[in-house]
């Protein structure tokens, strides 16, 4: 009989230092547990972990209980839920888009407002302030993960994007993901 595989989403928050990350993944290891999705990153000063974990019933029992204990251990806030693996979609297709322009309040909420209207999906989103090293100015880059319905026309949406990039000022790319 083929073994029941259980999932437990954890998300943890603390203050960064060195091989923070290694003790997190270790004692996620040694729990018996493994890592299915992960994203591991700081957020200013701080460092931030929002994992997807599996494995047997009791793997994820020996995690649950250990996970308070960890957290103080290592200097953490965790948060954790039962969960289980995102659902396929073969009615959408894999894109990203990229942005970058000057900094500007409500641009993100622009292009999600823009990305919603046209019925896709929109599942992770990464962004970083910087100073541009040649000007001074104040920019952002944006990057999106985002399911487009296979039905719709994939030159359609670019065009529109490309026109709401325009109006925002922003220089956007809109691709394929070819995993």
């Amino acid at each position: 009989m083929p073994e029941i595989k259980k999932y437990l989403s954890i998300v943890a928050l603390g203050s960064n230092r060195d091989k923070l990350a290694r003790d997190l993944v270790g004692a996620i290891a040694r729990r018996g547990c493994e890592i299915s999705e992960c994203r591991i990153t700081p957020l200013g000063d701080q460092f931030s972990a929002s994992m997807l974990l599996r494995g047997n019933w009791s793997a994820m029992g020996k995690m649950e209980s250990a996970l308070p204990g960890l957290a103080e251990h290592l200097g953490l806030a965790v948060q954790f839920q039962h969960s289980r693996p995102a659902e396929a979609q073969p009615d959408f297709r894999p894109y990203a888009a990229e942005v970058v322009a000057p900094q500007q309040p409500g641009l993100l909420g622009e292009l999600l407002d823009f990305f919603t209207d046209q019925g896709t999906q929109v599942v992770e989103i990464s962004a970083q302030s910087y100073e541009s090293g040649l000007t001074g100015a104040l920019m952002c880059t944006l990057h999106l993960a985002i399911n487009v319905p296979t039905a719709h026309h994939p030159q359609t949406l670019r065009d529109a994007f490309m026109d709401v990039c325009d109006d925002l000022h922003a220089d956007g790319l809109l691709d394929p993901i070819k995993t």
